[in-house]
């Protein structure tokens, strides 16, 4: 195994650790022990410790999974990655529902619904997403799983480029120009 997968593993299951500690002084024996299954390598073991708590709610238990099951190993499963990332979504996690709208848009785990990609990424948008504004964006621009609205792509590559996103601004000034050659007047 790459030893960035591995890390990428263990980074997910010490922030499940992270979020029990933040439920509790002293962290979930259960949390314990997939870390120190990641750490072995042994990741069905770590599935295994927890299922129980993510079955429970636990919202850092149930990222870690839809992490864990999107990885080749022990045996990729995107549906069961899906049903995570909608678990962890449901909590108000904007990571969460940006995963699930890329399984949309992409087909991972599910049929290619784009209609449903773009209410996910508006979702995560709103909640503060980096990588969902330009995405939604682009959908807007082209009219994918939304109708095509320049001024609605215009505002959502805004809105990343305010985030830091090169590209959305560069996307943004770009429409600004197509929109004033048009006569259509951007939003300020």
């Amino acid at each position: 195994m790459r030893p960035g997968m591995l890390a990428l593993i263990a980074m997910a299951v010490i922030a499940c650790q992270g979020e029990a500690r933040a439920q509790a002084d002293r962290p979930d024996p259960a949390l314990l022990r997939a870390q120190q299954a990641v750490e072995r390598q042994r990741f069905a073991d770590a599935i295994r410790a927890l299922l129980p708590l993510a079955e429970r709610g636990h919202f850092g238990a149930q990222l870690s999974l839809a992490k864990l099951f999107e990885l080749p190993i022990p045996q990729r499963d995107l549906t069961r990655s899906l049903h995570w990332y909608a678990r962890a979504a449901a909590h108000g996690s904007p990571d969460a529902m940006e995963a699930v709208g890329l399984a949309h848009y992409l087909g991972r785990g599910t049929p290619v619904d784009m209609a449903a990609a773009a209410e996910w990424f508006r979702q995560a948008g709103d909640r503060g997403s980096e990588a969902a504004p330009y995405i939604l964006g682009t959908m807007y621009e082209k009219g994918e799983g939304v109708p095509l609205d320049l001024r609605l792509a215009r505002a959502w590559y805004d809105r990343a480029a305010r985030l830091g996103d090169v590209a959305a601004a560069a996307r943004r000034d770009a429409l600004d120009r197509q929109l004033d050659q048009e006569g259509l007047t951007a939003p300020p």
